[in-house]
C-alpha cells in the first residue's frame, strides 16, 4: 500500500489536527478556565463581602465556598463550569443530529468542515485577547465561547467522518472488488464449504490486518499498529464473520458481498489509522504545553495561552485538508437531490429508528442503548468533575491537572492493549471471557472512583483527600477507561444487523449525546446547592449503578440471532449495494 494516496491524507490530517483542541482544550483547560474565571470575580459566600482567592490553600473549599453573581445570581464557581458544559452539550447533540443530511451532501460536506474547524480554532484563540485584568463579562464570554468551541468541534467530526465512504471507494482493492461485484458469477456448494472451513474468513482477516499494520507504519511511528486496533474498533468487522451463522457465512463470498465487506474493512482501517493519529497529536501537545503553564506558574492567562495554542494548532494543521479533501461538484442533479433534504430529515430517522415496532424487533440492542445512555452519561460527567475537583477542591496546579491527564491516557492505551490480550490467555472453551463480560468488569470498577470519593464525606481519613489519591485514581479511570470504550462498542457491535452498522452506530451516538447534558447539570446542582463537590459523586455513583442491571437483562445470544432476523426481512428482498451509502458522520461520535 505504502504511502496513504492524497485525499486519505488531507484526511488524516485533520484528526492530527482537531484533536489536539479535544484532548486540549475541552477536556482539561477550559473546564479549569471557566472556573477561573468566575473565581476571579467572586466572593465568599454567605456574606459576599470577601472577595474569593484563586490561589486558595487545599481544604478552603468547603469550609468556605466561592460564588460568582452570574445573570443575576450567585452561582457557585466549579458549578459554573458544570452548567456550561451541560448546555455545550445539549447544544452539541441537536446540531450533530440536525445537520447529518447536509455532511451527506458532496457539495456541502466539506464547506461545513471548513466552516466549523475555523470557527472553532478562532473561539480557542479569541481566549488569548481577554483582559488580565478580573471582568464580569469574561465568564461569560468564556462560556459563550466553550460553547462555540465545543459545538463547532462535534459538527467538524461529523463532516470529517463523512469522507469515509468516499475514501474508502476510492481504495483500488474496493474498486476492483466493485467491479467485479458487477459480474454476474455462480457458486458451488463446494465453494461454500471451503469457506465454511474457514479459509476464505482468514484470508480476510489476513487482509484486514496486513492493510492496517502497512498504513499504521506508513503515518505513525513504528510499532504503533497494535495501539491503533486496541483504541479503536478495527477488529470488530472480523467479529461479524465468526459470530455470523451459517446461513450468513454462505451469503458473505458472493461477490457482491465481498465489496461490501471490503468496504467496511477498509473504512474500519482509515477510522483506526485517525484515531491514533488524533491520540498521538492529542498527548504530544498536551505534553508541549506543560511549559507555558508551568513558566506562567498556572495563572489564567496560561491556561487562556493553551488554549489559543490549542486553537492555533487546530486551524495550521486543518490548511491540508482544506488543499486536499476533494470537494463535490455542484450539478443539477446533486442541488435537485439535496434541495429536499431538510434538517428535519435526520429527525425522522431517529424517530423511525426508535419506533415501537423497532424496539421490538431488536430488544437486547435497545436495552443495551437504554444501559449506555447511564453509563455514557456517567463516565463523562466523572471525567469532567474529576479534573473541577482536583483544581478546586484539592487545590492542584495546572501543571499537575496535566500531568495527570496525560496518565490517564497513557493508562487507557496500556489497558487497551494487555485487556484484549488477557482475554485471549485467560479464555478457554469450556469457560470463555466474552465481551460482554469485560465490559461488566469495567463498569464495576468504574464505580469505585465515585465511591470512593464518596466515602470522604464520611470518614475523616482517606475519600481523595490527597494529590496522591487523585493520581492513583486517574490512572485507576484511564485503566478501566479504555476497556470500557472499545468493549461498549464491541458488544454493540454484535447485537448490530449485518450491513447496517452506520446506521446503528448514528443510533448510539444519538444516545450517547442526547443525554450526556443531564450529568453535569445536576452534578453542578448539588455543588451549587450543598457549597461541596464531593456529593456530586455520590450522583454519579448512582448513575453507574443503575445500568448493571439492565445489562445483566441483555442475552447477547439472542441479540445476535434477532439482528440476523431483523437483516433477513428487511434486506432480502431487495438487497442494494448502494447501502454504504447510509454512513453518516455520527458514526464516529
Amino acid at each position: 500500500m505504502g504511502i496513504p494516496p492524497p485525499h486519505v491524507r488531507a484526511w488524516y490530517s485533520y484528526a492530527f489536527a482537531a484533536e489536539v483542541y479535544s484532548a486540549c482544550g475541552l477536556a482539561i483547560f477550559l473546564p479549569i478556565t471557566l472556573e477561573q474565571l468566575a473565581k476571579e470575580v467572586g466572593y465568599y459566600a454567605p456574606d459576599f463581602v470577601e472577595a474569593c482567592n484563586p490561589n486558595k490553600t487545599a481544604g478552603d473549599e468547603i469550609q468556605r465556598v466561592c460564588k460568582a453573581r452570574i445573570l443575576g445570581t450567585w452561582v457557585d464557581t466549579a458549578s459554573f463550569s458544570m452548567y456550561v458544559k451541560s448546555i455545550a452539550v445539549a447544544i452539541q447533540a441537536i446540531c450533530i443530529i440536525s445537520i447529518g443530511p447536509l455532511a451527506d451532501s458532496p457539495f456541502w460536506r466539506k464547506r461545513l468542515l471548513l466552516l466549523f474547524a475555523y470557527a472553532g480554532s478562532l473561539s480557542a484563540i479569541l481566549f488569548l485577547l481577554f483582559p488580565t485584568n478580573p471582568n464580569l463579562a469574561l465568564p461569560l464570554i468564556a462560556a459563550l465561547l466553550f460553547v462555540i468551541g465545543n459545538t463547532t468541534y462535534a459538527s467538524s467530526i461529523v463532516c470529517a467522518n463523512a469522507f469515509l465512504p468516499i475514501l474508502a471507494r476510492e481504495d483500488e482493492e474496493v474498486k476492483k472488488a466493485y467491479d467485479e461485484s458487477q459480474t454476474p458469477v455462480t457458486s458451488t456448494e463446494d465453494d461454500f464449504e471451503l469457506d465454511l472451513n474457514g479459509e476464505v474468513r482468514e484470508e480476510i482477516a489476513g487482509l484486514r490486518r496486513a492493510s492496517l499494520d502497512e498504513e499504521a507504519n506508513t503515518v505513525i511511528p513504528q510499532g504503533m499498529g497494535i495501539v491503533v486496533r486496541a483504541i479503536s474498533t478495527a477488529d470488530l468487522t472480523e467479529d461479524e464473520f465468526t459470530l455470523a451463522p451459517k446461513s450468513t457465512i454462505k451469503e458473505i463470498h458472493g461477490l457482491k458481498t465481498h465489496y461490501e465487506t471490503l468496504f467496511s474493512l477498509t473504512v474500519s482501517r482509515l477510522s483506526s489509522t485517525a484515531i491514533a493519529l488524533g491520540f498521538l497529536s492529542g498527548v504530544s501537545v498536551l505534553t508541549l504545553l506543560l511549559i507555558p503553564v508551568l513558566y506562567f506558574e498556572g495563572s489564567t492567562f496560561s491556561l487562556r495561552l493553551a488554549i489559543g495554542l490549542s486553537g492555533i494548532w487546530w486551524a495550521i494543521f486543518t490548511i491540508p485538508s482544506w488543499i486536499g479533501l476533494p470537494s463535490g461538484i455542484s450539478n443539477q442533479e446533486q442541488e435537485e437531490r439535496y434541495d429536499k433534504l431538510k434538517i428535519s430529515d435526520a429527525w425522522k430517522r431517529i424517530g423511525k429508528m426508535l419506533n415501537f415496532k423497532e424496539v421490538r424487533k431488536l430488544p437486547n440492542l435497545y436495552t443495551f442503548l437504554i444501559a449506555w445512555m447511564f453509563l455514557s452519561d456517567g463516565f463523562h460527567t466523572t471525567t469532567y468533575s474529576a479534573i473541577l475537583f482536583a483544581s478546586s477542591v484539592l487545590s492542584m496546579s495546572a501543571s499537575k491537572v496535566i500531568l495527570m491527564g496525560i496518565l490517564v491516557q497513557m493508562a487507557a492505551v496500556i489497558s487497551s492493549i494487555t485487556v484484549p490480550k488477557l482475554q485471549n490467555h485467560l479464555s478457554s472453551l469450556d469457560k470463555p471471557i466474552t465481551n460482554f463480560k469485560v465490559l461488566m468488569y469495567a463498569v464495576l470498577a468504574g464505580g469505585v472512583i465515585p465511591l470512593y470519593t464518596s466515602i470522604g464525606l464520611i470518614l475523616p481519613i482517606g475519600g481523595l483527600r490527597s494529590e496522591g489519591e487523585m493520581y492513583i485514581l486517574g490512572v485507576w479511570f484511564g485503566l478501566v477507561y479504555g476497556p470500557f470504550l472499545s468493549y461498549s462498542r464491541a458488544v454493540y457491535t454484535e447485537l448490530i444487523p449485518p450491513g447496517h452498522e452506520s446506521t446503528f452506530f448514528s443510533l448510539f451516538a444519538f444516545t450517547d449525546k442526547s443525554a450526556s447534558f443531564i450529568g453535569p447539570a445536576v452534578v453542578g446542582l448539588i455543588a451549587d446547592l450543598t457549597g461541596n463537590l464531593r456529593y456530586g459523586f455520590i450522583f454519579l455513583l448512582i448513575m453507574l449503578s443503575i445500568p448493571i442491571p439492565i445489562l445483566l437483562k441483555v442475552n447477547i445470544r439472542e441479540g445476535i440471532q434477532d439482528a440476523q432476523r431483523w437483516n433477513e426481512n428487511k434486506l432480502m428482498p431487495n438487497t442494494n449495494v448502494e447501502n454504504d451509502q447510509e454512513t453518516t458522520g455520527l458514526l464516529s461520535q
